[in-house]
């Protein structure tokens, strides 16, 4: 590990009790989850000092790669690496968080596997994960242009897979919190007939399919 893990948290915003913040500092990193991270990186109100903080950012990286529920933290962790760029910057942090939020994408994207929600309407697997990821991609590619989402739809473009078609209409047409305006800045009009495209060619597995069918026989 690069960093020496904190002896404290100086919680410059005030904003944690004592017990929280020797709570995390406890842990062995291991333990850490996304609460953890939520608190540490807890965007303006951060559980401490940038000298403090980036100890956790390599274990960070890796939760986001390899847990599922990395998502409740991206929104929180977005806003503090856009007010830290700089110093990330100075401190070659920028791209192990770039290939986090990469090899999320694509763990997120490897299938397209429908389950119902609490309201008995399907939805992806993995689409909040999609979706708090692509969020943080929005708000940080203007001042970072390192975290563009445009690789990551190259990837889901380049070769088109039946899987990608899925997820590129999902993203373009159901992800209602994105900006429709920034959907169409990396997401063309042809390329969306393209992977429409790509699922009317396997009508037939559709058909066949009674949950696919139920989620995509009224859009093809």
């Amino acid at each position: 590990m690069k960093y020496k893990k904190p002896v404290r948290l100086s919680d410059p915003m005030s904003d944690f009790s004592q017990e929280e913040l020797a709570g995390i500092l406890s842990k062995q990193d291991a333990e850490l989850d996304w609460r953890d991270f939520d608190c540490l990186f807890q965007g303006k109100l951060p559980a401490g000092t940038y000298e403090e903080v980036r100890y956790y950012i390599p274990l960070a990286c890796s939760y986001i790669e390899n847990q599922a529920d990395a998502c409740g933290f991206l929104e929180h962790f977005s806003v503090w690496i856009e007010d830290n760029c700089e110093r990330l910057k100075e401190d070659d942090l920028i791209a192990p968080v770039v290939s986090a939020f990469h090899n999320l994408f694509r763990k997120a994207t490897s299938s397209f596997l429908l389950e119902e929600n609490g309201d008995h309407c399907l939805y992806p697997s993995g689409c909040n994960s999609v979706e708090s990821l692509l969020e943080a991609l929005f708000r940080l590619s203007p001042s970072i242009p390192a975290f563009s989402p445009d690789t990551l739809f190259s990837e889901l473009k380049d070769p088109l897979s039946f899987v990608h078609a899925e997820w590129i209409v999902y993203i373009s047409t159901e992800m209602d919190l994105l900006s429709p305006e920034w959907i169409r800045s990396v997401l063309s009009a042809s390329d969306y007939q393209k992977a429409l495209g790509v699922l009317n060619e396997n009508i037939d597995v559709i058909m066949n399919d009674e949950t696919l069918y139920a989620f995509w026989g009224k859009r093809i």
